[in-house]
């Protein structure tokens, strides 16, 4: 037996490996972890990522659905604040101002827009100072807030949520100053200020934090890799996409491509050519006018960033002098070509950035060092806006060297980092500063698997990324050794790292295969690998072998955060019909467009009883002189019968009921239309208060309506003549709360002459508007109704 010589650090690691091993294949033993199911756990994941995505899809007409359900008004009444809003709207002149109509129907406009897209700026000057005015307000990009600015809002709202980067661009003012001749002063024609935002005053008062470090947008880890090492203390995870090699300056080319431009800055002169670099912005124009004629049907997603303004207003008005018209028409389209400086670039982003540096050195061979806002405390965060805008490519085209720019000599951070990513724009990633906390770590797992691909004639390449998550094998065919085919993710301690299972599992591999277009995405679980390696080995070759790469490459995509529309089936998500509907059994119910608004009156249409003529006056001839008679007859009885019956078929059809048209209806059917009071006393007389209730206001409930817990109403049809008399407080007071929710509160008068209509009367009497305000105040003791501070009525 040969032996070699070993450290005794190797050794102890290896002895340490071996006795982790062993336990682990006895825990295995132990747990059934020996039978484990490397195929159906991949199944259980695939299921988990794409019901995750049709929770989303489902969230995004769910949560529309349900706010409008919520809405206790009728957009389309014409009543109360509804229909004075309408009213207000509609008007070309005259009409009330923002402010005016916030202060005025500002619940209303929160009611039917319940999520407001507004500036702290506009927060202030148009929704009135009232504490609790909204359930949660919403910072986003909080380090542009100033602190005095973000109070009104925050003092307006239950909960706030503060959203930002206290890496990038803070609150700036801006003052206009004289120019200096001085070369190492020409560039401050802008003073920038910056403040402290809401941000940094939540971080030093210690309000309770998340930390968001997954990073989606970039399709090349080199365009986030700079930032991440720099500003974020390489607390962000990003993702390594299928493309290994160089940077390219190609349309479809990934990372970051440094362009040496032989221009000149204009440091002296006049007219509109002052501080600018005329033929490094020729430069930038012309690779905007190439790329936009390759993409003869839509246009490329492209920005433009610039140092300073003049040489901002200068690339624009070439782009608008454009020979193609479609690059004019591309700078005013939403989402479409954008020239920006570095102090409004914040917010944006697009496929592919272009940057003009603009400077060079001067007539002596130097460099000045100034470089506006980006000198001043802070102005790294400037930097590192500018640099993260693009999703695929950015191209910096500079007339100057990154060793002209001396930053050695100068105590500015922001200049120090411009140095260090103009090198890895020139250079590529092994510029990058090396992050002695990340060392790489020894895997003896992984260079197994790594050892047998090889073996099978594939090139691997292990731990793949710029970040702490890694691709832990990348594999690709000897004919295309720069297009890896396969990623291969093992459960190793960094997966394990990893607090829930959409980050161990869900989200990287839908990432890597749906954002970043890896061809295939495979796990390797170390109990797999330890019961049966041969078979893994092969399955990995089969897949790397059947993925061609004749012409492959991988597409630009815009990534998105939300869910596609749809989520391709595999048969690791594939599931069984009417699977997810029986997991989420709203989703056929709200897939698709949100339902209308619908009012919950619980209102139907009220149906006079109609007279059958059931017997003769002497019916109740007979019941009147039973009443009279101390001895009961047979026929008395039998009448008493039949007309209790009919009393009782009434109050069930017209319940509640008043006794007055109770006992009328009664006698008509027995063919007595003039009703005295003792003949209707002896109808009456026949009510089972037992079973009936009759309330203060005379009138007969049916059996199964509860005069405290009904909140319906009757509206009365064309051909329906009922007296407001004969209908009860109680479902008057019903009726107003269905006119009060439509018109989402109303005034007194207003209301009574809603609630006549809704009855089919016209005219409010003095009588019946005693009626209705009667019914109304007792609305309001049941809790039915409010009366606001203004003096609108509205529904509880």
């Amino acid at each position: 037996m040969k032996l070699g010589r070993i450290s005794s650090d190797d050794a102890g690691r290896a002895f340490e490996r071996g006795l982790a091993l062993a336990s682990q294949r006895e825990r295995a033993a132990a747990t059934g972890l020996d039978r484990f199911e490397p195929r159906s756990h991949e199944k259980m994941i695939g299921r988990f990522t794409g019901r995750s995505h049709h929770v989303r899809d489902y969230l995004r007409t769910a949560l529309p659905d349900d706010v409008l359900k919520a809405r206790r008004f009728d957009a389309g009444s014409t009543a109360g604040q509804m229909g004075s809003l309408q009213r207000q709207l509609n008007y070309k002149s005259g009409g009330l101002r923002v402010r005016p109509l916030l202060e005025t129907y500002g619940e209303l406009i929160t009611l039917i827009m319940p999520c407001v897209l507004v500036s702290p700026d506009s927060v202030a000057r148009f929704f009135p100072a009232k504490a609790g005015l909204f359930d949660l307000v919403v910072f986003d990009e909080a380090s542009q807030i100033r602190v005095a600015d973000a109070v009104g809002a925050m003092g307006r709202g239950r909960v706030v949520v503060v959203v930002g980067d206290s890496k990038q661009m803070p609150p700036t003012s801006f003052a206009e100053t004289t120019m200096e001749k001085d070369e190492e002063t020409e560039l401050a024609n802008e003073t920038v200020e910056d403040e402290e935002s809401i941000l940094s005053e939540c971080v030093l008062a210690r309000v309770p934090r998340q930390w968001l470090s997954w990073h989606y947008r970039s399709q090349d880890e080199s365009l986030i890799a700079f930032s991440n090492q720099q500003y974020y203390d390489s607390k962000l995870s990003s993702f390594p996409a299928p493309v290994h090699g160089p940077a390219s300056s190609a349309i479809d080319g990934y990372g970051i491509s440094f362009i040496r431009v032989d221009g000149q800055f204009n440091r002296s002169g006049a007219g509109k050519l002052l501080r600018t670099n005329p033929v490094e912005a020729e430069t930038v124009v012309r690779e905007i006018q190439r790329r936009f004629a390759a993409s003869p049907g839509v246009y490329p997603s492209i920005g433009v960033v610039t140092f300073n303004l003049q040489q901002r207003a200068l690339i624009e008005s070439l782009l608008r002098d454009s020979d193609d018209p479609r690059v004019a028409d591309a700078l005013d389209a939403a989402d479409g070509l954008f020239v920006k400086n570095l102090e409004n670039v914040q917010g944006d982003e697009r496929d592919t950035i272009l940057f003009s540096t603009g400077f060079s050195k001067n007539d002596r061979g130097y460099l000045p060092l100034n470089f506006g806002p980006l000198n001043r405390s802070g102005g790294e965060r400037r930097l590192n806006v500018a640099v993260t805008r693009a999703r695929r490519q950015v191209i910096v085209f500079s007339s100057f060297d990154p060793s002209d720019l001396r930053a050695e000599e100068t105590s500015s951070v922001g200049i120090k980092h411009l140095r260090s990513y103009l090198e890895l724009a020139a250079h590529g990633t092994g510029a990058l500063p090396f992050d002695g906390r990340r060392k790489p770590a020894v895997d003896r797992h992984r260079e197994q698997i790594a050892g047998a691909l090889r073996e099978r004639g594939l090139l691997v390449t292990t731990d793949v990324g710029l970040s702490d998550f890694k691709v832990d094998l990348s594999v690709a065919l000897p004919d295309a050794p720069e297009r890896p085919v396969m990623a291969v993710l093992l459960d190793s301690p960094a997966w394990a790292a990893r607090g829930t299972a959409g980050d161990r599992d869900g989200l990287p591999s839908d990432v890597l295969s749906r954002m970043l277009r890896w061809p295939a995405v495979e796990r390797v679980w170390l109990p797999e690998w330890l019961a049966d390696a041969d078979t893994v080995v092969g399955r990995l070759v089969e897949v790397a072998q059947g993925i061609s790469t004749v012409g492959a490459e991988v597409p630009p995509v815009e990534v998105r955060v939300e869910a596609p529309e749809s989520v391709p089936e595999t048969a690791a998500n594939r599931t069984e019909a009417g699977e997810d509907e029986a997991l989420f059994p709203e989703f056929t119910a709200v897939r698709g467009a949100p339902s209308a608004t619908v009012i919950d009156a619980k209102v139907s249409k009220y149906v006079a009883w109609t007279v059958r003529g059931t017997g003769g006056i002497d019916v109740l001839d007979t019941l009147r002189s039973s009443s009279s008679s101390s001895s009961s007859s047979s026929s008395s009885s039998t009448s008493r019968a039949l007309v209790t019956a009919v009393v009782e078929q009434i109050v069930e059809a017209e319940g509640p009921i008043h006794t007055v048209r109770l006992a009328k209806l009664v006698c008509a059917e027995f063919t007595l239309n003039k009703v005295n009071n003792q003949r209707a006393g002896s109808v009456l007389a026949l009510v089972d208060r037992r079973k009936y209730r009759v309330d203060a206001d005379s009138f007969v409930w049916p059996s199964g309506r509860d005069a405290l817990t009904w909140d319906g109403y009757r509206e009365n049809g064309l051909e329906t003549d009922r007296k407001i008399e004969h209908v009860s407080k109680v479902e008057i007071a019903n009726a107003m709360v269905d006119v009060c929710h439509a018109a989402a509160g109303i005034r007194l008068e207003e209301l009574k002459r809603q609630t006549v209509r809704s009855f089919g009367g016209i005219r409010v009497t003095t009588g019946i508007g005693e009626r209705l305000e009667d019914a109304m105040r007792d609305a309001v003791k049941a809790g039915k109704l409010r009366i606001d501070d203004g003096g609108l009525i509205r529904a509880s």
